[in-house]
């Protein structure tokens, strides 16, 4: 067990390296145990301190996750290595039209002016080009900013939580849809981000769908129960990028559990790699395709 220097004893707990890198605390204590970093030291009370340094590391290791690297190959980097391939993949910044003002209301700390640029926006665009053109720009405006250290991890939550709550107003406001298909919309166990299920359900109320938004983490035992309790057509499934688990198992074990005449509809920036699938089970590569995709089902034979 490490113990901390003399000049370090102000390690920071476990809580707050959690909150300073987005890295969630089982990650942390799994990565300790499977490739022996983090080694926080400990206190009298045996909790985990973690350095300046360590945060730093855990920093750029976030980073080069975001940019789809694997943690088996950054863990036996240096940080010197670290730093040079987060460099050499970081982004040019391009804001476009669009998005002009966005980074500029997440630095104000503000989280009211925040929401008011939000809601400006979606007022100046309207739902449908909000979720297709808007949030898919202003989503990588972020991540890049992040990766550059233009925002801190506090001010890209502000942006997901400011998102979520004009989105979930929005939605609000709209009357529920009675027309087919009936879409259950939900994420799979350990996947946390539900952003981009608000922007799939914002479509499918605009386009008359009767849509039934779960939440995340939503075991697929119960999944597969809820689709049969609720009589769904549709099944969307969201894994982010950051998702630390197998989609292509998770989607294949899903689509066998799953009663007759339910389709499947995956998506996020976990299902990138994606190959063969299931009969039952659609790949909604890009937000763009899911108007069509409502069509093809409005359109297939009855019965």
């Amino acid at each position: 067990m490490n113990e901390l220097p003399e000049n370090d004893a102000t390690g920071l707990p476990i809580a707050a390296i959690e909150r300073e890198t987005g890295i969630p605390k089982d990650l942390l204590r799994m990565w300790e145990r499977r490739y022996g970093f983090p080694q926080p030291a400990r206190d009298a009370a045996g909790d985990r301190l973690y350095s300046q340094a360590d945060l730093a590391r855990l920093r750029l290791i976030r980073r080069l996750l975001d940019l789809g690297f694997r943690p088996g190959k950054l863990m036996v980097m240096s940080d010197a290595q670290l730093q040079a391939l987060a460099t050499e993949h970081t982004p040019q910044r391009q804001v476009s039209d669009v998005c002009q003002g966005l980074l500029a209301a997440l630095q104000s700390h503000d989280a009211q002016a925040t929401r008011a640029y939000l809601r400006h926006r979606m007022l100046e665009l309207g739902l449908r080009r909000f979720a297709c053109d808007f949030l898919p720009e202003a989503n990588q405006l972020v991540g890049e900013s992040w990766m550059r250290g233009e925002l801190q991890i506090a001010e890209e939550h502000l942006y997901s939580e400011a998102v979520s709550r004009v989105m979930r107003e929005t939605l609000a406001a709209i009357p529920a849809g009675a027309m087919s298909p009936r879409v259950m919309l939900t994420t799979p166990p350990g996947e946390l981000h539900v952003l981009g299920l608000l922007m799939v359900e914002a479509l499918l109320r605009l386009d008359g769908c009767e849509a039934i938004a779960f939440g995340a983490q939503m075991p697929l035992q119960d999944i597969a129960f809820a689709a049969m309790k609720h009589k769904v057509d549709v099944i969307v499934l969201s894994f982010s990028g950051a998702y630390e688990g197998n989609p292509a198992s998770a989607i294949e074990l899903l689509a066998s559990q799953l009663p007759g005449g339910v389709t499947l509809w995956v998506g996020g920036g976990g299902c990138r790699s994606l190959r063969q699938l299931p009969a039952n089970v659609r790949h909604l590569a890009e937000l763009s395709q899911l108007d069509g995709l409502v069509a093809q089902w409005r359109a297939r034979p009855a019965g």
